[in-house]
């Protein structure tokens, strides 16, 4: 955490206004993980939040003890910032010098509300070539919207795509305001990058592949244990909201298990009202479906 907020910081500094927003996530129950497993949480944390309470105006430090998602801690990050334009980026990851700042400075210049700026991905340290970007996976039958890694387009100019990582996605404020934040009830694993890519794709936005060196992964095991369950119900959360409750209903139909199961998932997320509230809010935003959307791809496909 400590060396990806000193590369962005060194990346800005002298460069534009900004701040960083550190979210700590470190709750009780990785703690007793950690313990059982003999390893020791590192002192990242306390290291961040002694220099964010030391004279650095540009720092912000959040911590909660409650494990929640992904999504969640992006939105506290919305909530306690002041800038009008938001990067995200995850612990383990460290832009290429100059990446940040140039595509800072594109997309001001741009209409913002038009969609977001992305940054090309690697796994890979020093490995020209291997950047990687999204490419869209679609069955409509089956009601799904989804992605895979796809090898990066070298370009001099931005270039649109259908979808892409939010790690080193650039949006503004407003528009992530306009489609309601990440939806409340997404919960630990999955379902926020395609709430994300396939909202901005039913209101008519566009996401766009940044021309730079990449945002550096560090891929190392992050310690928690995929749930099946919690997965394909955010998923079906995203769908609802950006395709409505027939779609979300084919996707939920879809995945391993008897219909009593699929149905248990299903009712939980249109039984919820901020689920349904959310759904309501881009519905009466959206300019196209999500099928007709997926069929102008020319993408549809079995997975």
């Amino acid at each position: 955490m400590a060396f990806t907020v000193q590369a962005i910081y060194c990346e800005l500094r002298d460069r534009c206004d900004f701040e960083i927003i550190v979210i700590d996530n470190h709750c009780l129950e990785l703690d007793a993980q950690l313990q059982n497993s003999g390893r020791q949480r590192d002192n990242g944390g306390q290291y961040l939040s002694g220099l964010a309470t030391n004279e650095r105006p540009w720092l912000k430090y959040v911590a909660y003890d409650e494990k929640l998602s992904h999504w969640n801690a992006k939105n506290i990050g919305i909530a306690v910032s002041d800038g009008e334009y938001l990067w995200f980026c995850d612990s383990h990851c460290v832009p290429s010098p100059g990446s940040v700042v140039t595509m800072f400075d594109y997309y001001r210049r741009q209409d913002p509300s038009s969609g977001s700026i992305h940054l090309p991905l690697s796994y890979m340290l020093e490995c020209p070539g291997r950047e990687l970007i999204y490419s869209l996976v679609s069955d409509q039958a089956h009601g799904i919207a989804h992605y895979t890694f796809a090898r990066y387009r070298e370009s001099q100019e931005v270039y649109t795509v259908p979808c892409m990582s939010t790690c080193g996605m650039m949006i503004s404020r407003k528009l992530m305001e306009d489609i309601g934040l990440w939806p409340k009830e997404l919960g630990i694993y999955g379902g926020g990058e395609h709430f994300l890519n396939f909202t901005l794709a039913v209101l008519g936005k566009t996401i766009s592949i940044f021309p730079s060196k990449p945002l550096y992964h560090y891929a190392a095991p992050r310690g928690y244990h995929w749930n099946y369950v919690d997965y394909h119900r955010n998923r079906c959360v995203a769908s609802y909201i950006f395709g409505g409750e027939e779609w979300a209903y084919r996707y939920i139909m879809s995945i391993k298990g008897d219909k009593l199961f699929q149905e248990s998932i299903f009712s939980t997320v249109v039984g919820s009202r901020s689920v349904v509230a959310h759904r309501k809010l881009i519905a009466g935003k959206q300019i196209i479906g999500i099928e007709e959307w997926l069929t102008r791809q020319g993408d549809d496909k079995q997975t």
